[in-house]
């Protein structure tokens, strides 16, 4: 029983002299290569590590290896970046960044994640100088367990994840100067009658909103991730022939040149129609225009729109000369449907309601602000279902159709062809997420 016992011993002091060893073997062949790459970039230039503290497991994560590094006060000059927002790239495996932006002075003007710094503005151009700090943590891990540490020592893996990974973090301290100019584009420089031209204007420092200037109509700018995006109406009626446009940017003044096309609509025998009362009209006018020259609020549509009407004949189309008694009239700036009464009358993107209500003029009513200046004008609804300041989403009832739908899409105060943004054609949808 004696001589079992000891080699029951013996086999365990073997087990633990053979763990140790293992141990030490591999402590002794881990080194700084086992860490992942440091891989960030700003500007498109590699960034030099500053500092580091990463613990890498040991022997399947029953121990941690640490490599420390000091972060020093050397900072990595890039130079001249003549980009208004210089891309920052961080490593596939980061889970966890800080960025700090300062000005020459050391005035703070950005503070938060990479994810944040994409919708950051620099103020102006020239020097600045950013401190950046990229992590990898194992889920639930805490960024305080990896602050510091000395160089060599073990600690115990944090046991969060299966198999171990290294966690950790390296810092970045660079400065560069600013220096970019802005850059205009058009989706195209021509368009019919009808369409609409988009706008892209990048280089940009400041948060100073472009100004575009043309005789096609009034046109805003609103932010983008890469700057600024605008869009220009050719109305159904703008006159063919070439247009200019200029637009102000930091005071510099930038001409494009845009061409419009003639488009043969057709024409549609309609009825005539009673005249209006005045109080109807002025009604709609106080109700309805100033709508056209609302501030423009940030991009909400995604994709084509759909038609409100989900069944229709259309009675009435887009920019068709009216035939009444054989004599010639207008062209339309609308859509007129013919539906089926009680089907749902559907939000054609998603939107803002900047109208809903009953107007002599034009029945119940519903308008609906998709940003940028871009609204949908549903008259005729045999009731309503929204009201004013309501979020929609596109293909969501707004109300119930009646047995016509008059549907007008309006860039501004400017009506453009609606069957063109339910192909999703156009400059509406050139760049949508850039």
């Amino acid at each position: 029983m004696k001589r079992f016992l000891l080699w029951i011993i013996g086999v365990i002091l073997g087990v633990v002299v053979l763990l140790g060893a293992v141990m030490a073997v591999s402590y002794s062949f881990t080194g700084e290569g086992s860490r992942p790459e440091a891989a960030a970039q700003f500007g498109g230039q590699e960034l030099e590590v500053n500092g580091s503290c990463w613990q890498v497991p040991l022997v399947g994560g029953v121990l941690d290896k640490v490599f420390a590094e000091p972060e020093t006060l050397s900072v990595q000059k890039l130079g001249v970046l003549y980009d208004a927002h210089p891309a920052l790239t961080t490593p596939d495996w980061a889970t966890y960044t800080t960025l700090t932006i300062q000005s020459a002075d050391g005035a703070p003007l950005f503070t938060g994640s990479a994810s944040e710094y994409d919708s950051f503005l620099f103020p102006a151009n020239g020097e600045y100088k950013a401190q950046m700090t990229v992590w990898r943590l194992p889920a639930g891990g805490l960024v305080t367990r990896f602050e510091g540490g000395s160089n060599g020592a073990v600690r115990k893996n944090s046991g969060l994840e299966h198999p171990a990974k290294p966690s950790g973090w390296y810092s970045f301290s660079f400065r560069f100067t600013l220096q970019a100019s802005a850059n205009v584009e058009l989706s195209a420089e021509r368009v019919e009658q009808g369409g609409i031209v988009g706008v892209a204007i990048t280089g940009m420092v400041g948060e100073t909103a472009p100004t575009v200037e043309t005789d096609l109509g009034s046109v805003q700018c609103t932010r983008s991730p890469s700057g600024w995006r605008a869009y220009i109406p050719a109305a159904y009626n703008a006159s063919a022939g070439a247009h200019d446009v200029a637009l102000t940017v930091n005071g510099e003044v930038l001409t494009k040149t845009l061409t419009v096309l003639p488009k043969d609509f057709g024409t549609a025998e309609v009825e005539a129609e009673p005249a209006p009362t005045e109080a109807a009209n002025t009604e709609f006018r106080n109700s309805i225009w100033p709508l056209y020259e609302q501030p423009a609020q940030e991009k909400l549509w995604s994709g084509g729109f759909v038609c409100p009407a989900e069944d229709y004949l259309v009675l009435l189309d887009f920019g068709q000369i009216k035939i009444t008694n054989g004599q010639q009239g207008s062209k339309s700036n609308s859509t007129k449907l013919y539906t089926i009464p009680g089907d749902p009358a559907r939000a054609p993107a998603n939107g803002t309601v900047a109208f809903a209500g009953n107007l002599a003029l034009t029945g119940n009513t519903v308008v609906i602000d998709h940003g940028c200046g871009m609204r949908s004008y549903l008259y005729g609804l045999q009731t309503l279902s929204v009201t004013r300041g309501q979020t929609v989403e596109k293909g969501q009832a707004v109300g119930a159709l009646g047995e016509e739908l008059t549907m007008d899409f309006k860039l501004g105060s400017k009506s453009v062809n609606p069957w063109l943004l339910f192909q999703t054609s156009g400059g509406l949808f050139w760049r949508e997420n850039g």
